[in-house]
């Protein structure tokens, strides 16, 4: 037939008989109901006037949804559309769907197809010999299997992973995908085996269910089987359920939970058991009680400016964390007052931020994780204040910072101590001919202190008015050059400050370490608090050489010293202050073709030792990257003595998506490997596998060494198997 070799185009369908209907009728009606429209190379009546046959790229269409086929057939007395050879169905999801041959309802939406596949969000994948599709959906699949990974073109190999099943059910209701008889595959090698399971559809942005387990043995804790379950408790709020079974111990419970409201969030997580002390060996001593720790914080906007929050980091003892391979170090929730290493902070804390002007005010509570250290002796901050304001000067005379601090530290053995303090601040730049940089500053201060010890029945107040005046000059000179453009710049600060005539009656809490670097090096007052004032004259001088060539690559070096004119020694022999002469300052980077470097040193002005050495070496290309870093602080005034140690970690790809890593962790002094870890790993586009050899030696001696044997799995769109 002629009609053959040409396309009907817009000839439209109804359930009941052909006819021509305008496109703005068919907007109109319901979907439901909406006509059906028809384009192919060919179309014919069904023998008997029972439908319709079209061949050659035909394509159907009943908004939102299109077919396309090699063939159709259209029964409207029957209800039914059947299409076959390359059929795509549009329309019915985010993704198109595809299958050998369907047979569906006259509105495209419920029907049975055979071969189907389909595309998933986030990369998700299904295949099934057979599917029946719902009205609402709902996809029922038999002998199925689900992945994220890519399949070949060709049909030939497996997929890095994925879920086999004799059914499964896509739920549209629920989001939620289901599985009987599953098994998971990796390499086409099945490997694990559940008379049902499911997952969360990966359209859905959160959905109850379990998690990917977490596995690994330990010579201290045994071999270790973590299940969790997250909880979408409401659309603000979910948590995390995780019981925790070892081999040598009793089990563990560990749960998350996090909260959003309309002008704030809340997170928890904590962990709690019933256990004698362990040590390396999984062996048993001491008291079985109650072990436990809880980590969190909240915080919430008063209004655009302003916050209030809290953070909350309690452990049951100093070893529970180490005990079980939690991190000592909680997240940043966003709280002000971060604490130190081997330390827990709880806090409760107003502050906010203008263009002007910033506060603080918070409360404290410390407990410290070393086993030699005294809790009685840690003070708390019951309440520290800080706030300042910035007013602009008249022109040309820079600005003018007011500012008030106040500190009050409470302790159940030792003394008490408060301070209030308020000071101003002027600072200008100009611009001198020749390019000369001149910064002008000026301080002054008023500091009221007491102290107060009740169990030796003593106490002293201490009021004191301090000053200071001075002007840092810089001359940067800059030299272009056909490949390599550089700066230098000389720099000179002269800071003059009064004396304290009080120095020997206030107790230093605020300022007891000091470490001079080059940040420091130019700063007015270089005490970290307040309890300490330099007084006297001071002449700080340096010079910073920089230089740029191609797009990103550059070098920069600095090289400065302090000279004490006059005054008080203030600062301990470990600062690099305490001479008249301060240590040498030496710092420099570079950063050049995946190669960047950092160096940081002081070197003693006489001897020429080098007190303090910190050298940090990173290199990342394709197939390799590394960072190495050496500390030593061999100053003979440290009190604790001589530190080094150097750390590195690497990761290698031997071939294809199969790397090795490792990372370790030496202490130089004492000639103790503090942490090793060596693996190999695998990577894709759908998964990563990490088994990975650790050994920990933290010197602690209830603790004792410890070696683990790691299992993290990521299944992208599953959930991933990882320490916490």
């Amino acid at each position: 037939m002629a009609s053959q070799f040409c396309r009907f185009a817009a000839l439209l369908l109804s359930t009941s008989a052909l006819a021509l209907t305008a496109p703005a009728l068919a907007q109109e009606t319901p979907v439901d109901e909406a006509p059906i429209y028809l384009e192919a190379d060919h179309v014919e009546d069904i023998a008997g006037g029972s439908g319709y046959i079209a061949r050659g790229n035909v394509r159907v269409r009943q908004d939102p949804r299109t077919l396309l086929a090699d063939e159709i057939e259209y029964h409207p007395d029957q209800n039914r559309v059947v299409a076959r050879g390359n059929v795509i169905i549009l329309g019915q999801g985010a993704f198109p769907q595809y299958a050998d041959e369907v047979e569906l309802d006259s509105q495209l939406a419920a029907g049975v197809a055979i071969g189907f596949a389909t595309m998933l969000e986030n990369d998700g994948r299904m295949a099934a010999a057979a599917a029946i599709r719902s009205d609402n959906g709902s996809l029922q699949l038999n002998d199925a299997y689900y992945t994220a990974c890519p399949l070949c073109e060709d049909g030939e190999g497996e997929p890095t992973w994925r879920l086999r099943a004799r059914e499964v059910v896509q739920d549209a209701d629920d989001e939620m995908i289901y599985y009987r008889d599953a098994r998971l595959e990796i390499g086409g090698v099945p490997v694990l085996y559940a008379p049902v399971f499911a997952h969360a559809d990966p359209s859905a942005e959160r959905h109850s269910g379990f998690l990917f387990p977490k596995v690994g043995v330990s010579s201290r804790l045994g071999a270790i089987y973590q299940q969790p379950y997250y909880w979408t408790i409401s659309p603000s709020q979910d948590a995390v359920i995780a019981p925790r079974i070892m081999g040598n111990v009793n089990p563990l419970i560990y749960g998350e939970y996090r909260k959003r409201f309309w002008s704030g969030f809340m997170e928890l997580e904590g962990s709690y058991t019933h256990e004698f002390d362990i040590d390396s060996d999984g062996e048993h001593f001491g008291e079985e009680t109650d072990r436990w720790h809880i980590f969190g914080g909240g915080e919430w906007a008063i209004n655009p400016d302003w916050r209030w929050g809290f953070g909350i980091q309690r452990a049951s003892d100093n070893l529970h964390l180490r005990r079980y391979d939690f991190s000592e170090e909680d997240k940043d929730r966003g709280a002000p007052i971060a604490p130190q290493r081997r330390q827990l902070v709880s806090q409760f804390y107003v502050d906010g931020r203008t263009r002007n002007s910033s506060g603080l005010f918070a409360v404290a509570d410390f407990q410290t994780l070393a086993t030699n250290s005294d809790d009685d002796i840690v003070p708390s901050l019951a309440p520290i204040a800080h706030y300042s304001h910035v007013f602009t000067a008249p022109e040309n005379w820079g600005r003018i910072e007011t500012s008030f601090d106040a500190a009050s530290l409470r302790r159940d053995v030792g003394f008490d101590y408060d301070r209030a303090s308020v000071s101003i601040d002027w600072r200008t730049r100009w611009t001198m001919p020749a390019g000369i940089l001149v910064s002008p500053f000026a301080q002054a201060r008023s500091d009221a202190y007491r102290f107060e010890d009740e169990q030796a029945g003593t106490s002293d107040s201490v009021y004191r008015t301090l000053g200071l005046a001075g002007a840092d000059i810089s001359w940067p000179f800059f030299r272009p050059g056909e490949n390599v453009d550089m700066i230098v710049e000389p720099v000179i600060s002269y800071v003059s400050a009064s004396d304290d005539e009080d120095a020997a009656r206030i107790i230093n809490e605020d300022s007891l370490s000091i470490d001079l670097d080059e940040s420091m090096l130019f700063q007015p007052v270089r005490a970290p608090g307040f309890d300490i004032w330099e007084d006297g004259q001071r002449l700080s001088y340096g010079v910073r050489a920089t230089a740029f060539w191609g797009r990103t690559s550059q070098a920069r070096l600095f090289l400065g010293q302090s000279e004490r004119l006059d005054g008080s020694a203030v600062y301990n022999a470990s600062s690099g202050l305490l001479a008249e002469q301060s240590d040498y300052v030496v710092a420099g980077s570079i950063d050049i073709a995946g190669f960047d470097a950092e160096v940081s040193a002081r070197i003693d002005p006489e001897s020429r030792d080098t007190n303090r050495l910190d050298v940090s070496l990173g290199y990342s290309r394709p197939g390799f990257s590394t960072d190495v870093r050496y500390l030593d602080i061999s100053d003979a005034n440290v009190t604790q003595g001589a530190q080094r140690e150097i750390s590195a970690d690497f990761e290698l790809a031997i071939t294809g998506n199969w790397s090795a890593i490792g990372l370790v962790q030496r202490d130089l002094d004492l000639e103790i490997t503090r942490r090793q870890e060596i693996g190999i790993r695998f990577e894709d586009d759908c998964s990563q596998f990490d088994i990975v050899y650790q050994r920990e030696d933290l010197g602690i001696l209830d603790l004792g060494p410890s070696e683990s044997i790691q299992f993290r799995v990521t299944l992208f769109t599953l959930g991933s198997v990882e320490p916490d």
